[in-house]
C-alpha cells in the first residue's frame, strides 16, 4: 500500500546555484554525489526530503524541468499490480539504488502516469541509513521543522479525485477552501503528511501554476516554530521578500514564489511572531 509522500524532485542543471537559493532561505542543504546521477542537493525532514537534481533525460517529469512527486510503498509489487488493473500505465519495477562516497541505499522504484509523472519507491535501507543520506537531521535556521502538505493542481476535481483514490488507495476527504492559494482542495493523509489535489478557485497561485506549466506538483507547505525568524533570516540572507497569507483557520502563513524556489512554490506555517501586515492572497 502507500504509506506516505516520500520526496519531491525539483530539476536544475546548477545545483551549486540551486542549494544557495534555499539556504538563503533558511534551509539546511545536503549535497550528495553518485555515479549514476551526478550531484544532488537535498533538503531534509523527518521521513520525507525534497531533492535537486541535474537533468535525467530517462523520466519525461525530471527531463522537462518540472517537479516530481514520489510516493512511497511497503508492497511495490502489489501497487504495481493494483494501479494496472485500474488501467494506469505503470512502467515496469527497476532496481534503482543510490551509491555515493556518502553511503549505499537499497531501494526499488516505478512511475505511475496520471496528471503528471508520479514516482513509486520501495525503501529496502533501513530508516536511519535514508536519514543520515538525506540529511534529515539537519537543523534547519528558518525554523522549519516537518512538512505539513504537498500539492497537486488540477483542472477537474470532479474527474480526477476519484482517480488518485484509486492510485492511493483511500477515500478522498470533503473538499475545502484553501484561502493563500485560491483552491478546492482535498487533502489525504498519508503517514501523517497531508497529499492536497486542488482545483483553482479564482486567481492565485493555483490557477497561476496550472496556466505556467499545466497539471501537477506545485507547492510544497513547511511548517516553522516561527515566522517571524523565517522571514528574518531571510531577509539576513538577501532572499526576496515572501508574500504574506492567511489560512482559512486563521493561521499565518508566508509564501515564496517559484522564481525564488527552484520552480515550486514554498509555503511556511506557523506562529507569526510579530510579522507584520499580514494579508489574503
Amino acid at each position: 500500500m502507500i504509506t506516505g509522500v516520500d520526496h519531491i524532485v525539483l530539476t536544475e542543471t546548477d545545483i551549486v546555484a540551486a542549494a544557495a537559493t534555499y539556504e538563503r532561505l533558511g534551509f539546511g542543504v545536503t549535497v550528495r554525489s553518485t555515479a549514476q546521477r551526478g550531484t544532488t542537493a537535498y533538503v531534509g525532514f523527518d521521513d520525507f526530503h525534497l531533492a535537486i537534481s541535474e537533468p535525467a533525460g530517462e523520466r519525461r517529469g525530471r527531463a522537462s524541468g518540472l517537479p516530481e512527486l514520489v510516493f512511497r510503498s511497503n508492497d511495490l509489487d502489489h501497487d504495481v499490480s493494483r494501479m494496472m488493473s485500474a488501467g494506469f500505465a505503470v512502467s515496469e519495477i527497476s532496481d534503482d539504488p543510490l551509491d555515493g562516497t556518502e553511503g549505499h541505499l537499497a531501494r526499488r522504484t516505478a512511475e505511475v502516469e496520471f496528471v503528471m509523472p508520479f514516482g513509486l519507491v520501495q525503501h529496502y535501507s533501513d530508516r536511519g541509513a535514508r536519514d543520515a543520506y538525506v540529511g534529515s537531521s539537519v537543523v534547519h535556521p528558518n525554523s522549519a521543522t516537518t512538512v505539513e502538505r504537498t500539492y497537486v493542481a488540477v483542472e477537474s476535481m470532479a474527474r480526477d479525485l476519484p482517480r488518485f483514490e484509486e492510485i492511493l488507495g483511500i477515500a478522498a476527504p470533503e473538499p475545502e477552501m484553501g484561502t493563500v492559494i485560491m483552491s478546492l482542495m482535498s487533502v489525504f493523509s498519508l503517514g501523517g503528511m497531508g497529499f492536497a489535489v486542488a482545483e483553482p478557485r479564482g486567481s492565485g497561485p493555483t490557477a497561476d501554476a496550472l496556466q505556467s506549466n499545466g497539471p501537477g506538483l506545485f507547492q510544497v507547505l513547511v511548517r516553522a516554530r516561527s515566522l517571524h525568524d523565517a522571514q528574518r533570516v531571510m531577509e539576513e540572507n538577501g532572499a526576496p521578500v515572501p508574500e504574506h497569507g492567511t489560512r482559512l483557520s486563521g493561521e499565518s502563513a508566508l509564501l515564496v514564489l517559484p522564481a525564488h524556489a527552484c520552480g515550486v512554490y514554498v509555503g511556511l506555517a506557523g506562529p507569526s511572531g510579530g510579522v507584520t501586515s499580514l494579508r489574503s492572497s
